[in-house]
């Protein structure tokens, strides 16, 4: 009996877990921005919330939620700096990412 409520709990944490995950341009509106901006300025804000999270003390020693939570929250800082609005046509996109 512990054997099976110890795989549970593995199966649903793992479940859990499995909602976690860098952002990246799917979670942005375009605007008015041409397609090849738009993806050029993903690029460089996925690589400054690399970098934060390469260099941040949460993202070095944390779980994989926080190293996601790091790069997320650096991500969207530098798109929304851009001027590019969280998409919101995604029904419970946000959830996931705990922003």
């Amino acid at each position: 009996m512990k054997r099976q409520a110890l795989i549970l709990f593995c199966v649903l944490a793992a479940a859990g877990c499995g909602r976690w995950a860098d952002l990246d341009s799917d979670a942005f509106a375009q605007g008015q921005a041409s397609q090849e901006r738009f993806m050029l300025d993903s690029d460089a804000c996925q690589r400054t919330a690399e970098n934060a999270r390469s260099y941040s003390i949460a993202g070095l020693a944390a779980d994989n939620v926080g190293k996601h939570t790091v790069f997320n929250r650096a991500y969207t800082a530098c798109m929304k700096a851009r001027g590019y609005a969280p998409r919101t046509d995604l029904a419970n996109f946000w959830e996931a990412y705990n922003l």
